[in-house]
């Protein structure tokens, strides 16, 4: 008997003993037509109540439903999407998890309906979420250089309108992109620019040197750099299936110690009692996910603490 979409939704609610619901994910992809109302709606419906998103069962409703929606090139998704990352107080985050830092440039560009002005305000706007502006914003614009839907004089054009008065000048994520994205694009033009916004105090430091935006951008770009991340959403199955969120593989029970083993070792012996200190991490206070203090320009999980 086939599922109802409601059925098929609901199993897609995420639990902690589940893996990726891989089958129900074919079978909305087969049922596309049918099924893309319903995954509009998941966004709608997130935008108008983001608690209910945040935690419990819907948690990755609005991460599928984007790249559903992705896949199936769905235009209808641009805008709802696009109110979604406007959202402030790191709403965004919770809603799509590290799907912002790392796919949601692919995502808006997938569903990118032929109108820059909602993608515009996104990155112009200061009360949204910073990543969500520099990710879901900045980002796509390469994205849509590499899809041939935007050409890449258009895109330094708005580049330097960002840097002469559509970018507030206050810190944020969105300072460290358009910066970064300058030197991968070859935008030697607008260097002055970078080196003002480093002179500022606009970037950090560890997320991308000026040295090596300056090299890249004097060179003519890095084309391997900025396109290898810039595809269209295609395969939602090999993109999410190796996610840790769905690695539910047993973890090793702990096995107790007798105290007589635990005796025996504490008993002085030829060697030192002294215990082996690890060495202090290279990078204090440095997150898996915040840029790599190497300045490579990659976080720092996919690079020095990979």
């Amino acid at each position: 008997m086939t599922s109802s979409p409601s059925e098929l939704l609901d199993r897609l609610d995420y639990t902690e003993s589940g893996g990726f619901p891989k089958k129900t994910i074919q079978e909305i992809i087969a049922r596309r037509e049918e099924m893309t109302p319903h995954l509009l709606e998941i966004l709608r419906a997130a935008h108008a109540n983001p608690a209910a998103y945040l935690d419990g069962p819907k948690v990755m409703h609005c991460t599928y439903a984007a790249y559903l929606l992705a896949q199936f090139r769905e235009t209808r998704a641009y805008l709802p999407l696009i109110a979604l990352l406007n959202l402030g107080n790191g709403i965004p985050g919770d809603l799509f998890g590290d799907s912002i830092t790392e796919n949601m440039h692919n995502i808006v560009a997938s569903v990118f309906n032929g109108d820059e002005e909602p993608l515009r305000k996104l990155i112009e706007n200061p009360a949204a979420d910073e990543y969500a502006r520099a990710c879901g914003g900045l980002h796509t614009y390469p994205a849509l250089v590499r899809a041939g839907v935007l050409p890449i004089e258009a895109v330094e054009k708005y580049f330097r309108e960002l840097f002469e008065c559509k970018l507030e000048r206050k810190y944020s994520h969105a300072w460290n992109t358009l910066c970064s994205l300058t030197g991968d694009l070859g935008f030697a033009a607008l260097l002055p620019h970078v080196r003002q916004a480093f002179d500022d105090g606009l970037c950090d430091l560890f997320f991308d040197r000026l040295e090596h935006i300056e090299s890249r951008a004097e060179s003519g770009g890095d084309a391997a750099n900025w396109t290898k991340d810039c595809d269209l959403v295609d395969d939602v199955v090999s993109m999410m299936e190796w996610w840790a969120c769905f690695d539910r593989k047993p973890k090793r029970k702990h096995v107790g110690v007798s105290s007589d083993h635990l005796a025996k070792l504490l008993q002085p012996s030829e060697f030192s009692s002294r215990p082996t200190v690890p060495p202090p991490p290279k990078y204090p206070g440095v997150t898996r996910n915040d840029p790599c203090p190497c300045g490579s320009g990659r976080k720092f999980k996919k690079c020095c603490g990979g």
